[in-house]
């Protein structure tokens, strides 16, 4: 099972460089407009609204002879490769149409890549809570993923000033080292499970199933909340560190701290989900979510110890953030399985993708459209106005506390908790003993 987990340490590798150092890269070392990079990154996520549930609906509908999952995860390797060499290599001259194609190019084989391994790891088992603990795993390799990419900054600060440039420059190669790496050992740890039953409905039918499934709404919404704020605050992270609180060479430890900070977080909110239910477990994370992060409204600036205590408490709700609606969506795929006669776990798990795609380049989009309007020159640096600098610590607080706090009512009520998990995986079980 680590072995298998290894993919999402390579992708959320990849996932934080994206977001957290790609945007700073384009609009400081090469220029661009803060609104014309976030603007770029959120219409790159239209290439996403076609892949991701086209490469769901392909994985669910046709078994090769290596399985559902497998040859997909190792064929996104080298689309994914050509992205991130272009990527974190852009020319000195970057047109707003190479950034485009680029992130298209990555999301492509991203999607790829997640929903394939994801959809596995997903039908490894149908039991609540084995659920729970098997997409925990994957959070801890996604956690992992994210602090070595914190720490090559991180290291290279210490052998000197470097730039932020160079800095990318090395997360890039080393992306390019572990996406092959973790792709080969996940797919000889692990077998697919094999699938009892195959489709046996129509496409139109079957997308009217995913239609008519209200709780799935519910959780795409709230997963659209969640995955705004996380994509929101990375993508102001470094403009905040270093030249908010002035800490711009500690910013590779600092984001450490707060990855850290996830990692601790992930062993409560398993047992959480286990004691109580994982939609409650939700809601309390949420609210942890939101409150943490006010105690860096009185963070002052260059104090590098209290810096890293307090990120690292600001992030104990992260690894919740991903592990609970994945976990989530498996229980949603059940009843879907109840009502089609299938097992579609690459649809749903594309939709909730999708959800958090498009809301990550929504975070871009907002999180820079708002520097201009604070009055927030990323070019300038620490030569912005003690204003402005100050309204940048109020927006990355504020605006992730009122996400959170739609998810926690999205989550009152929420229908499916264990028991009638445990009732809809009974049906599926018995029909499936009477099956050929």
């Amino acid at each position: 099972m680590i072995g298998f987990s290894l993919p999402g340490l390579g992708l959320n590798t990849l996932v934080t460089a994206v977001f957290v150092f790609l945007p700073a890269l384009y609009a400081e070392s090469r220029g661009m407009a803060p609104a014309t990079v976030g603007l770029v990154f959120f219409l790159a996520k239209l290439v996403d609204i076609v892949a991701a549930p086209t490469w769901g609906n392909i994985m669910d509908s046709y078994e090769t002879p290596w399985g559902r999952r497998k040859p997909w995860l190792l064929l996104s390797v080298p689309t994914l490769m050509v992205a991130v060499y272009l990527l974190f290599n852009p020319p000195l001259e970057i047109s707003p149409y190479y950034i485009f194609f680029s992130l298209g190019l990555c999301y492509i084989g991203w999607s790829a890549w997640t929903i394939s391994h994801t959809s596995w790891a997903l039908e490894l088992s149908r039991d609540y809570d084995r659920r729970s603990r098997i997409t925990s795993l994957l959070q801890v390799m996604s956690m992992l993923g994210a602090i070595a990419t914190s720490l090559v900054p991180a290291v290279l600060e210490r052998f000197g000033a470097i730039s932020h440039e160079e800095k990318t420059v090395a997360i890039g190669i080393a992306i390019l080292v572990i996406l092959p790496l973790t792709a080969i050992l996940c797919v000889i740890s692990v077998p697919e499970r094999p699938q009892p039953n195959k489709p046996r409905i129509r496409f139109i039918e079957s997308m009217r199933i995913v239609a008519s499934n209200f709780v799935l709404y519910r959780l795409l919404s709230a997963n659209i909340l969640i995955s705004f704020s996380t994509y929101f605050v990375q993508g102001l992270f470094l403009f905040f560190v270093s030249y908010t609180l002035r800490l711009e060479d500690w910013s590779g430890l600092i984001l450490s701290s707060l990855l850290v900070g996830g990692l601790l977080g992930l062993p409560l909110w398993l047992w959480v989900s286990q004691t109580l239910n994982k939609h409650a477990t939700m809601q309390l994370a949420m609210l942890t979510g939101a409150l943490t992060p006010l105690l860096l409204l009185f963070l002052p600036p260059e104090n590098l110890i209290m810096s890293l205590i307090l990120f690292m408490i600001v992030g104990l709700n992260t690894s919740a953030n991903e592990f609970l609606p994945r976990t989530m969506i498996a229980d949603i795929c059940d009843r879907d399985h109840i009502e089609s006669g299938s097992e579609r776990m690459g649809i749903y798990y594309s939709l909730l993708q999708l959800s958090s795609k498009l809301a990550s380049g929504l975070g871009i989009l907002i999180g820079f459209s708002f520097l201009g309007l604070f009055g927030f020159n990323p070019e300038l640096g620490v030569n912005n106005s003690s204003e402005s600098l100050e309204r940048l610590r109020y927006l990355i607080v504020g605006l992730p506390a009122l996400a959170y706090g739609l998810v926690i009512l999205l989550m009152v009520k929420y229908p499916i908790d264990r028991s009638n998990q445990h009732e809809m995986r009974k049906i599926i079980e018995q029909r499936e003993k009477h099956e050929p």
